[in-house]
């Protein structure tokens, strides 16, 4: 018998340990990563009320987690777009340029997963009397 018939089977027995840890570390990134699609959001900064004058600017801040959260903004009930009543989305704020009588009102973040959505504390942007 040669030392090679015998060394082959015993690398055989070693090799299927090795394969399952490496296959279940895999996994185990897998599912850690594909999770935060399903995790309900949090807040981690919300929106806050703001009064400034006609014509100031106003920014408002929103952050949610898991970081894969999608961010919406809505004024009054409505849903958002960059450009609408020259706003400006950016990646967990909304800009508003310059107050007017029409970007008053009461603005929610909404954050979104695959497990659900959350909305913020409504914020108030209100004119300062001059």
């Amino acid at each position: 018998m040669s030392g090679k018939q015998d060394w082959t089977p015993w690398m055989k027995k070693r090799k299927a340990p090795v394969f399952c840890a490496l296959g279940a570390v895999l996994l185990c990134c897998l599912q850690s990563s594909a999770s935060t699609i399903y995790e309900v959001p949090v807040f981690t900064e919300e929106p806050v009320s703001m009064v400034q004058k006609l014509g100031g600017s106003v920014m408002l801040r929103c952050s949610a987690q898991p970081a894969s959260a999608k961010l919406i903004w809505r004024l009054n009930g409505e849903q958002l777009s960059n450009g609408d009543l020259d706003v400006v989305l950016g990646p967990g704020s909304l800009l508003i340029p310059a107050l007017t009588n029409l970007t008053l009102g009461r603005y929610q973040c909404v954050a979104s997963t695959g497990a659900g959505a959350l909305a913020s504390v409504p914020a108030n942007v209100t004119a300062a009397s001059e």
